[in-house]
């Protein structure tokens, strides 16, 4: 059935919030059938139409663009203007408390700021306010302040003609993932905790004549490898679907079903983030991730360290553990011929190898991945061992003598006819036109005359090589990962993907 003209014009989502909102509108199936007219987010409702601008430190730097236009207008309590600036192009405000978890921090002179994870994360800012009172989410106190204004905001919003067009999501956090283990929590906040001390805000609202969206409890599960990582408010697709069909409806609209290819082309990763990213973020190519090889240098496979791996590993995600458990043991082959069957494309991105492998004693070979060294159990194995640099005449002769017991894994797996090598070039500039910083003091030039001859040689070996250009490629500051010179603009993904099909047509 086509689509109604009604439907041909996007949805209008002016998201107030977090997680589950913004999720909904970016991941679900709907294609172009909504859009996001603006984005307001970390913001506690007590911090709206409180100025303490004043408080944010001058010239302060943070991790990228986003994080600090979030914080300043934060700082600046400015939800209420922007909303009155978008809202005569929304047709739905779709309003999220998730950023309320944490509660806000009040200055002695009664200003307001939301206590938010970016805040936590940024030391300059986080300076100007950890003073300031924590007043937590859940308390009475906290509800007590919330409820008075929600009860203002609601007549703002009834005053900007928004309120009939306003949807809350009463979203509980999810209490398992889809692997059948428990939930982590947030902030300090378990998933029960959690769903427990929202629930008499939810039912304020309600009394207050606010339309609330629910969605069956089943569908309540958090996603492992969600692209923000694992959360209790970061759910698997069917979640977000079903938000987005309720959120249509209320509009009086219908979110019409995008049908999936009938056989869409399945991607093996072996490497870093350009392949993932651009399988991932790279929209209507009819392509999936089947299996994703990570963190494992060329140099680490045929080494056997897994005795060595820790006994414990805490806060780190399923597939993070996975990485480094396969890089210790050496295993990486193991996977790739396990992934074969189920392979139409393997698509090798050479990124992990950028910071190097360590040798310790007993020969045993480690990547150097930045996630790996941030575990202090993991770095300590490291320091103990030699550091051979990416780039360096010692790491491309090892690599050389890899990549060819590499290419006879693949042939004796069916993979090689299957497989690109991604010859993407380090961005030397954001698309804003400024420098973009290196890579663990690698830089953009540093990195792409190294990978030049890496690359080379797998051609020399009868690898089909997916090649962009220097002047093809600029860096986002506003990545989902933040900014570095391989995390790219949308339009490199989808370039990338453009050149790979046209490889395996």
């Amino acid at each position: 059935m086509s689509a109604t003209p009604a439907a041909r014009t996007p949805l209008r989502v002016t998201v107030y919030g977090s997680c589950v909102a913004r999720d909904s509108v970016a991941l679900a199936g709907g294609g172009d059938q909504s859009t996001v007219t603006t984005y307001i987010a970390r913001q506690s409702l007590l911090s709206a139409g409180s100025d303490a601008s004043d408080r944010y430190p001058a010239g302060a730097r943070t991790a990228h663009r986003f994080r600090r236009r979030m914080l300043r207008a934060d700082f600046a309590g400015d939800l209420e203007a922007k909303l009155h600036e978008f809202h005569d192009v929304t047709d739905v405000l779709l309003w999220d408390l998730a950023d309320e978890r944490d509660g806000v921090l009040v200055f002695d002179d009664g200003k307001v700021v939301t206590r938010t994870f970016d805040l936590l994360s940024e030391p300059e800012v986080w300076e100007a306010a950890q003073n300031a009172r924590h007043l937590d989410f859940g308390t009475d106190e906290h509800f007590e302040k919330w409820a008075e204004k929600a009860r203002s905001f609601v007549e703002n919003l009834k005053e900007m003609d928004l309120f009939d067009r306003t949807v809350v999501l009463r979203i509980p956090w999810a209490m398992v993932t889809n692997e059948g283990e428990a939930a982590p929590g947030s902030m300090g906040k378990l998933p029960i905790e959690a769903n427990y001390l929202y629930e008499r805000y939810y039912d304020h609202l309600v009394g207050l004549g606010v339309r609330t969206l629910e969605i069956d409890p089943e569908l309540l599960i958090a996603d492992p490898q969600h692209r923000w990582g694992l959360a209790p408010f970061h759910y698997t697709q069917d979640a977000y679907d079903a938000v987005m069909q309720q959120v249509f409806e209320s509009a009086g609209r219908t979110l019409e079903k995008i049908p999936e290819p009938a056989a869409p082309v399945r991607v093996t990763i072996y490497g870093g983030p350009v392949a993932r990213d651009a399988i991932d973020l790279a929209a209507g190519r009819g392509a999936k991730i089947t299996d994703h090889v990570s963190r494992n240098s060329l140099l680490s496979f045929g080494t056997n360290g897994a005795a060595m791996f820790p006994q414990e590993v805490t806060g780190v995600t399923r597939s993070l553990l996975r990485a480094l458990q396969t890089d210790f043991a050496g295993r990486m082959p193991s996977l790739i011929r396990a992934a074969a069957e189920k392979t139409d494309v393997l698509l090798w991105d050479l990124t992990d190898e950028r910071d190097g492998v360590s040798e310790l004693a007993d020969g045993t070979i480690l990547t150097r991945s930045v996630d790996g060294l941030e575990i202090p159990e993991v770095r300590s194995i490291h320091e103990g061992g030699a550091h051979i640099a990416f780039g360096t005449q010692e790491h491309y002769v090892a690599w050389k003598g890899q990549a060819r017991r590499f290419q006879r894994v693949l042939q004796s797996a069916g993979v090689f006819d299957k497989t690109l090598v991604l010859d993407v070039p380090w961005a030397r500039t954001t698309i804003d036109g400024e420098e973009i910083t290196s890579s663990n003091g690698l830089s953009a030039e540093e990195a792409n005359r190294h990978f030049r001859r890496y690359v080379h040689y797998l051609k020399a070996l009868g690898f089909r090589i997916v090649s962009l250009t220097e002047n093809e490629v600029h860096a986002d500051p506003e990545h989902r990962w933040g900014p570095a010179p391989y995390h790219y603009t949308q339009d490199v993904y989808d370039l990338i993907v453009e050149r790979a099909f046209e490889a395996v047509a």
